[in-house]
C-alpha cells in the first residue's frame, strides 16, 4: 500500500458539453405533516437571515412571486424551497395530515443544490463548535431533512443504473464500489455526485478502478475533487484499488505527483 500526498492543484471541474439537454429528475421527498415541512422553511429563513444572505428577503413569508437573486445554486434552492412551502400550504388548506413534495432539477441543478446545503451546513457546524448562536432546529426536523437527503441520495444512486459506458457496484462494504467500464464526459458528473453524496453521508470511499478502460482528465479531476472534499470531511483517505493499465499511464501522465488524502493499493 502506497500513501499518496501532493500540493497538485485541482484539475478544472468537468461537466457535460452545453450542447446536451439535460433530463430533469423529479425526486419525491419524505412523507411528513404538511406543518413539518412549513416549520422547516420557517428555520431556513432564520439561517439565512443569520448569515446575512439575500435569500430569505428574496422571498419573505406570503411572497409567491419573487424572481431568485441569481442564477447557480442560489436560483435553485430558493425554487425548491418555494415549491416546499406552496405544496405544504396547499395540502394543509385542503385538511391533508401528510404531504409527499415533489422537487424537480436537472442534474447540473441537483449539483448545485448539494454543493449549497454543503456550505451550509459547514457553516452551522463552524458556528456550534465557536459556540456561536445558530438557530435552533428540533430534533423531529433534523430527522426529517437527514431522510430528506437520504431519499435524494436514493434516486441520484437509482439515475447511476443509466450510466454511458459505465457501470458503479457496490462491493457491499460502506462506501466501497467498482467502476467497470469508461470514465468520460457523458458519466462523470453523474458518478462525482454519487461519490461525493457517500461522502457527505459519512462514508469513507474505497474505489476499485481494475475494471477501468478508459479515464480521461475529467476523471482525474473527479478523483481530485473527491480528495479534497474527503480532507475537508476528514475522511481520508480516499483508496483506490489496483486502478488498470490504462488508469495508471494516465495518471502518470496527468498527475505526475501524488494526490492529498489519497491511498493507492497497487
Amino acid at each position: 500500500m502506497a500513501r499518496i500526498a501532493s500540493r497538485l492543484a485541482p484539475l478544472p471541474k468537468s461537466g457535460v458539453p452545453s450542447d446536451i439537454e439535460m433530463t430533469k429528475l423529479t425526486i419525491r421527498l419524505p412523507t411528513a405533516a404538511p406543518q413539518a415541512y412549513l416549520a422547516w422553511v420557517t428555520w431556513w429563513r432564520d439561517v439565512e437571515q443569520l448569515l446575512g444572505s439575500d435569500l430569505a428577503t428574496t422571498m419573505a413569508p406570503g411572497d409567491d412571486h419573487g424572481n431568485a437573486p441569481d442564477r447557480g445554486a442560489r436560483s435553485i434552492v430558493l425554487q425548491h424551497v418555494r415549491s416546499l412551502e406552496e405544496q405544504a400550504k396547499r395540502a394543509s388548506e385542503e385538511g391533508k395530515e401528510t404531504i409527499s413534495p415533489e422537487l424537480s432539477a436537472d442534474p447540473a441543478e441537483w449539483d448545485q443544490w448539494l454543493d449549497y446545503w454543503g456550505r451550509r451546513r459547514e457553516w452551522l457546524e463552524a458556528l456550534a463548535l465557536r459556540e456561536l448562536p445558530q438557530p435552533k432546529v428540533p430534533e423531529e426536523l433534523v430527522t426529517l431533512w437527514e431522510r430528506t437527503l437520504q431519499a435524494i441520495g436514493v434516486e441520484l444512486a437509482i439515475d447511476m443504473a443509466h450510466l454511458h459506458n459505465l457501470k458503479v457496484v457496490g462491493t457491499g462494504e460502506p462506501g466501497g464500489f467498482r467502476l467497470l467500464g469508461e470514465l468520460e464526459v457523458m458519466n462523470v458528473d453523474a458518478v462525482g455526485r454519487h461519490l461525493e453524496t457517500e461522502l457527505r453521508t459519512g462514508k469513507r470511499l474505497t474505489l476499485d478502478l481494475s475494471g477501468l478502460t478508459f479515464i480521461d482528465s475529467r476523471g482525474l479531476a473527479m478523483l481530485l475533487q473527491l480528495s479534497e472534499l474527503a480532507i475537508k470531511l476528514d475522511l481520508t483517505p480516499l483508496v483506490l484499488k489496483t486502478p488498470s493499465e490504462v488508469v495508471r499511464r494516465v495518471m502518470e501522465v496527468g498527475l505526475p505527483t501524488a494526490i492529498p488524502g489519497v491511498e493507492i493499493e497497487l
